[in-house]
């Protein structure tokens, strides 16, 4: 019985042994590291500081109209919170300004205003609805008149940083739209326009930059709206280079050598779930 026992001892000593150090010492070595943030949803779990280096200026106009919703607003913010998650915020690589609007338009802080991403944050979790009217192109009028000045934080021309906005409306403005948002565009602002619900086409396109289907977005409700998060990590973290920002437009799918890139997958999502077929016209 002796005899036994000492077997099995030693036995068990040498499985020990066997064992990788880091599990000996840290038998719960899969916990996450003290002061990470742990994201559990599905489009988020793909997010981590994959824009890294990368030099933008970058303005939301967030629509804040009487039509939306309490819980619809707040989703909205915590699309923004997911979207701000893989920039590398800083005064040297990605600055970030928000503007929301109404009847006029409430600057909520500006490029210059913050230098780390907590800070950010704790401004986007703050932001009221504003609860009034749609004046959507005074909105991108304010963006280009001074969110995108370099009073305001907006790095210089010549430094060719490229220049975005991504708005994201869910009404019919209730004025001109279309002569601001060209103006914006020619002077080299790239302009990703998001739709939610009842939103017209057309003015969406007027928004947005071309190609449309790479630009402009329409989900049904503002439920669906987290889902575009993993879209646009590609577009604003990618590697391969369109105008003046980078865009990643490979399959998820592997493909062989000369085979050609499956345009509207991006890290396996399919943007025509999310646009309506007219837009591919």
């Amino acid at each position: 019985m002796e005899k036994m026992l000492v077997v099995c001892l030693l036995m068990l000593g040498q499985l020990v042994l066997l064992l990788p150090v880091g599990a000996r010492d840290h038998p719960q070595a899969r916990f996450p590291s003290r002061g990470r943030r742990v994201r559990t949803h599905p489009q988020t779990a793909l997010l981590e500081s994959s824009c890294e280096n990368k030099r933008a200026d970058l303005v939301f106009i967030i629509d804040s109209s009487r039509s939306v919703n309490t819980h619809d607003y707040a989703e909205v913010k915590e699309f923004i919170l997911d979207i701000l998650q893989f920039l590398d915020i800083g005064p040297d690589v990605t600055r970030v300004g928000l503007l929301q609007y109404g009847s006029t338009v409430k600057n909520e802080f500006s490029l210059k205003t913050f230098k780390r991403k907590s800070e950010v944050e704790r401004a986007v979790k703050r932001m009221r609805h504003l609860s009034t009217g749609t004046m959507t192109g005074l909105a991108i009028q304010y963006a280009l008149n001074i969110a995108f000045s370099e009073v305001e934080g907006a790095r210089p021309l010549r430094e060719n940083v490229p220049r975005i906005i991504m708005i994201v409306t869910d009404g019919r403005p209730q004025d001109s739209v279309a002569e601001v948002a060209a103006k914006a565009r020619d002077t080299g602002i790239l302009i990703f326009a998001i739709g939610v619900g009842q939103v017209d086409l057309n003015t969406l396109k007027a928004i947005g930059s071309e190609p449309h289907k790479d630009h402009v977005f329409l989900v049904a409700n503002f439920s669906q709206i987290e889902s575009l998060t993993s879209v646009f990590q590609n577009k604003l973290c990618g590697k391969s280079c369109v105008p003046v920002v980078c865009f990643s437009l490979r399959s998820f799918s592997a493909h062989s050598h000369g085979q050609r890139e499956r345009p509207h997958s991006l890290m396996g999502y399919t943007l025509a779930r999310h646009i309506n077929p007219q837009m591919q016209k």
